[in-house]
């Protein structure tokens, strides 16, 4: 048995020896042998003049050997070809100028260096820069590589792309190629379209990882927190999936999320986006890091951006503009409105206010004419919560004498609960609904919050003015005129309502106008013009039912 197996072995060698010798004879393919595969970030075709250097592409360092080191064999491998550098001798921009934007791009980095509103200025008469400034050697512009080796990402960054132009019927497309003598290359295509659209792809080889990027943050804030609340909102990051959006506050939360498929990823603040929509990626992500801010303090802002896939490619669309309602529902967008829990009633004031604008010419104006609408709407349920109040002050010697009956009624829970009994019979006999009287405040609270939300949010009133002192109406009164008139309107209101409130509360429910007043002062001067033409209305009201309507039946002979 042992010879046997020791004979098998010995046959196997022989074959195994005589199959080396004489296979690459018969089968001369198989004498060429592939290199063993290395690292993608490592690897690099070294031209021969460079035979020898160190090539530093990518995370690890590789020495290539010169010809006169290699040692004398016959290989068959033919020497890989040097790759053709492809640069530029000088920096370049292109314009793209329509009617909505003008876009500036860069060959260094082939990046988006400007992108200015033509229809949207600040305070000071310039237009709107969605790019935030940065310092002239910064390498963080729109569309801006990210990867895995810094150096790889600040060669791509820095390097002077070829740019070739040229005009379709639809975009204005601008390519964009780098090549490096060790083979490291990059192109980018833009695809400059009307709407505030770019179609973009971008190509980078060998990859290891990287991803494309938009951000930090989105425009100049001025110095002295400006235009209602974006200062507090601007540099937030969304991002949407399957229909669910998520708010990314810059100043809170990790420093660094990842995404898996996305529906779109971007920065925002309250009237402007920058937004990717993926085509060919493989996720997206959001990252926060810190920056200088207007008054040269560390401030926090993200950026996001899509992530290549295997093959070293991403490719999607990238929205840069205002969030009006119409363009971002045509982009998929709509979701990055976010007017709160109230979004619909908001929505609906939005196109409410925009079509009377067409007839006012002023949404301060427009404001006015909503809010006598929403009156008249609501008057059926004013009017019975009215009625309701002049009611129960006329049954009111009737409940005292009932709570005199029950005085330990705070402290015995058995008398609480027949002194609640009787009082329900009283109301039922009388016709009082005690909940009426709250009923309109409730319908009121919905369309203040929706109110407060588009005045904030909806760039159509961005800037939109008044008269005379008001020049923004989503901004503050300066001169704090309209919160003192509100007030004193409320004060009013409060003062010749019908109550039922004992003295202490009545004096309590007269100095709620003052703490009204102290917190509407600093809200945007539209909704304070809102509330304000409520008050009047509301007082014009219930003046005519105390005056006037003294055969109604709340006015009916006491008994």
């Amino acid at each position: 048995m042992e010879k046997r197996i020791f004979a098998a072995i010995g046959i196997s060698i022989a074959f195994l020896w005589l199959w080396a010798a004489i296979a690459p004879r018969i089968f001369p393919q198989l004498a060429k042998t592939e290199p063993p595969r290395e690292n993608i970030t490592s690897t690099s075709t070294t031209p021969p003049a460079e035979a020898g250097a160190t090539s530093t592409t990518g995370t690890t360092a590789t020495t290539a050997s010169s010809p006169a080191a290699a040692p004398a064999t016959t290989s068959s491998i033919a020497p890989a070809p040097a790759a053709t550098p492809i640069a530029a001798g000088a920096v370049q921009f292109s314009v793209v100028d329509t009617d909505e934007y003008i876009a500036r791009f860069s060959n260094r980095g082939a990046h988006l260096v400007s992108f200015q509103l033509k229809n949207y200025k600040r305070k000071d008469g310039t237009l709107v820069e969605l790019v935030k400034s940065r310092a002239p050697n910064s390498t963080d512009f729109p569309f801006a590589i990210e990867a895995r080796s810094a150096e790889v990402a600040k060669r791509l960054n820095t390097a002077l792309y070829e740019v070739t132009e040229r005009k379709d019927p639809k975009a204005h497309v601008l390519e964009y190629r780098y090549v490096a003598p060790d083979g490291l290359s990059a192109a980018k295509t833009f695809r400059v379209a009307r709407d505030f659209l770019i179609d973009f792809t971008v190509s980078v080889q060998p990859s290891n990882g990287y991803r494309v990027v938009v951000g930090p943050g989105i425009r100049n804030i001025d110095p002295k927190a400006t235009e209602g609340q974006a200062a507090l909102l601007a540099g937030n990051a969304i991002v949407q999936q399957e229909g669910d959006l998520d708010v990314l506050p810059r100043e809170k939360g990790d420093r660094f999320r990842q995404f898996g498929t996305v529906d779109f990823i971007g920065v925002e603040d309250n009237y402007f986006l920058a937004a990717l929509r993926p085509g060919k990626s493989s996720g997206a992500v959001v990252r926060r890091v810190e920056v200088p801010g207007p008054d040269n303090k560390p401030r926090k802002e993200l950026y996001a951006g899509l992530n290549a896939t295997a093959d070293g490619t991403v490719s999607g669309s990238a929205f840069l503009g205002p969030k009006e309602t119409k363009l971002l529902d045509r982009h998929g967008l709509g979701e990055a409105l976010q007017y709160g829990m109230f979004g619909v009633i908001a929505r609906f004031l939005l196109e409410a206010l925009v079509w009377i604008n067409q007839f006012t010419l002023n949404y301060g104006f427009a404001i006015i004419v909503l809010t006598i609408l929403i009156k008249v709407v609501l008057y059926p349920l004013q009017h019975k919560s009215i009625v309701s109040m002049k009611k129960m002050q006329r049954v009111q010697p009737k409940m005292e004498v009932i709570r005199n009956k029950y005085k330990k009624a705070k402290t015995d829970p058995e008398q609480r609960q027949k002194m609640n009994v009787e009082m329900m019979q009283l109301y039922q006999k009388e016709g009082i609904n005690p909940m009426s009287g709250c009923l309109p405040i409730l319908l009121q609270l919905p369309i203040l919050w929706g109110f407060y939300n588009l005045l904030s949010r909806a760039i159509e009133l961005r800037g939109a003015p008044w008269i005379l002192w008001i020049k923004d109406l989503s901004e503050k009164d300066p001169t704090y005129v309209l919160p003192i008139l509100m007030t004193a309107t409320m004060f009013i209101q409060t003062y010749i309502t019908p109550s039922t409130a004992d003295p202490m509360q009545r004096k309590i429910f007269l100095a709620m106008p003052l703490v009204f007043g102290i917190m509407f002062k600093e809200f945007p001067s539209g909704l304070v013009l809102y509330w304000l033409v409520q008050n009047v209305l509301t007082i014009i009201q219930q003046l005519i039912m105390n005056k006037w309507w003294k055969d109604h039946p709340a006015d009916v002979a006491k008994t």
